[in-house]
């Protein structure tokens, strides 16, 4: 039975009220977890799935988790004990998905890509090595083989993109700290520098994924252009709530490739 992590935003949880989405799998039901960490808690909700006699777990994680209510700020999400406590569940893999503002120009909004590289300039660390100096290679930050699948499912579940090559949905993201949105300026400054889209989550993520050994790759949704891009009004104000919006809204391919993984 797969045991697969999700990290992401509520709106992923669409198939719960509409099961279309993870045919040919049903769910059966699903439990609500508290997970103690050094960290602190996590909530974790587990999915149990099944299709024929196959059965498959998704530990799902909502990274903006807040006690308080509402949801944390990107600059304050806990990485730490949200993914100390992925790894806890002894997962065949995790898969992370992404809400992102689009640089590149054939990664259009409402477009479903996938993480390939990452850029993260902040200057802020994070591990899980604080005594003893441990040095994680990140040449390849994402897996290989699910990148693959990914890949796949993701270009047969868009074929109004067809004439696109593989390449061009294997994006380089730009780490940014927010939770401010960038300036115009520094997205021209991070197009020039390789970045394909740019977001506030993935990077910290990676990093401890690559440190606990864990397959890990990230499912990217372009929610916009990024700022000073969009072709209409290039002075675009950005709107939070009509951006993640549009993220949910493209759940579709996201749930397309991912239930190809299930197996």
């Amino acid at each position: 039975m797969k045991r697969i992590g999700l990290i992401g935003g509520t709106g992923l949880l669409g198939f719960t009220k509409d099961s279309k989405l993870i045919l040919p799998w049903t769910l059966e039901n699903s439990l609500e977890l508290d997970i103690d960490t050094p960290f602190g808690k996590v909530p974790l909700t587990v999915f149990n799935l099944s299709f024929n006699d196959e059965k498959c777990k998704i530990f799902f994680l909502q990274r903006h988790h807040n006690d308080g209510g509402g949801i944390k700020s990107p600059h304050h999400i806990n990485h730490l004990a949200n993914i100390f406590a992925m790894d806890s569940c002894e997962l065949d893999f995790t898969i992370s998905v992404c809400s992102v503002g689009a640089i590149n120009e054939k990664f259009i909004p409402g477009m479903v890509g996938i993480a390939n590289q990452y850029i993260d300039f902040s200057g802020i660390p994070i591990s899980y090595n604080e005594s003893d100096a441990e040095f994680t290679s990140m040449t390849s930050p994402f897996d290989h083989e699910l990148n693959k699948d990914l890949l796949s499912s993701l270009r047969e579940s868009q074929p109004h993109l067809s004439e696109l090559e593989d390449n061009d949905f294997l994006l380089t993201y730009w780490f940014s700290t927010g939770p401010q949105f960038e300036t115009a300026a520094e997205i021209s400054a991070i197009s020039k520098l390789g970045g394909d889209c740019v977001g506030m989550t993935l990077a910290p993520e990676a990093k401890l994924m690559a440190e606990k050994g864990n397959r890990f790759s990230a499912i990217l949704i372009a929610g916009n252009h990024a700022a000073g891009l969009d072709p209409l009004n290039p002075n675009a104000v950005l709107d939070h709530n009509i951006i993640s919006s549009t993220a949910t809204s493209r759940s579709d391919p996201v749930w397309s490739s991912l239930t190809n993984l299930f197996n």
